[in-house]
């Protein structure tokens, strides 16, 4: 599927306000103990299979979507999106380097550079190979859905994170804030490139990212699961699936959220999640 997309225009570079966004990126370390890789969530092995699993993704993903929004950043002008791009691209780096060095712990047990390289290869020979810039910032715009609710449903929800190991529980903390607070920055820049004139190109894209990111999701834990030794097991299997759908159940209890994106006047700000950000804001500026 090819989509057209206009010539970005030659536009001089203008200063950048911080103060204008309505969030800012905090520069954190977490130093994670690689010993508790396993069972950091709680001693709960499918717990945290599944929060690993994810952040295997996000390296990749993470380079993907800055790129993808900063390719259009000079067809901004107003100076308050401008800064909300600005600090959607700081988070998203400071969130890249944290899940890199994460994701070193994980490699104490699996082959992480193969499960990137499988990322890789789809954005360079696929995604890239067959959507033009805006295409792939539609991508983007799907994808910062699914973290998005992903996210507000972890800060909403303590059992996810219950009993974890309090380095790990302030990463996800953290990342899961920071997603909240730019979950509208991608959208945002689509809206504003193609005038709010192509939300059918928005909503036709979602599926293919679902499908994608549920694939890949699932290989991922399937690997994790291989490298723990679990992966012939069916009770393993039961109880991973247990705690993905039924308890916690964070990918059931996201279902409603994600259907809301394929409304063509949806807007990420729709989905509320102002009382939660307000209680997180405080506990992870302490730590930042």
């Amino acid at each position: 599927m090819v989509m057209s997309v206009l010539a970005e225009p030659t536009r001089p570079r203008t200063k950048v306000d911080p103060s204008l966004a309505d969030f800012h990126a905090r520069d954190v370390d977490f130093g994670l103990d690689a010993s508790r890789i396993t069972d950091w969530c709680g001693g709960d092995t499918w717990r945290t299979l599944y929060f690993n699993a994810l952040s295997i993704t996000f390296p990749v993903g993470e380079r993907f979507f800055i790129s993808s929004v900063a390719h259009f950043r000079n067809r901004i002008t107003d100076p308050k999106q401008r800064a909300e791009v600005a600090a959607f691209v700081t988070q998203e780096a400071m969130h890249t380097r944290e899940h890199v060095a994460y994701n070193e712990a994980i490699k104490t047990i699996a082959d992480v550079d193969a499960m990137e390289a499988i990322l890789n290869d789809h954005i360079e020979n696929v995604v890239k190979k067959h959507l033009p810039p805006l295409g792939r910032l539609a991508v983007t715009c799907a994808l910062e859905h699914f973290t998005a609710i992903m996210a507000k449903d972890t800060l909403e929800n303590p059992p996810q994170l219950e009993g974890a190991v309090p380095e790990y529980a302030r990463l996800w903390t953290w990342h899961a804030l920071e997603e909240c607070e730019h979950k509208a920055v991608a959208f945002d820049v689509f809206q504003t490139v193609t005038e709010g004139k192509k939300n059918w190109l928005r909503v036709r894209i979602m599926p293919l990212v679902t499908s994608n990111f549920i694939r890949r999701n699932a290989q991922f834990m399937y690997k994790l699961m291989k490298a723990q030794g679990h992966h012939r097991s069916p009770i393993a299997w039961a109880k991973l699936l247990w705690s993905i759908f039924g308890n916690p159940g964070p990918l059931r209890r996201i279902i409603p959220a994600y259907l809301k994106y394929y409304n063509p006047n949806f807007h990420p700000n729709q989905i509320d999640d102002s009382a939660v950000l307000e209680r997180t804001k405080k506990l992870v500026d302490s730590w930042a």
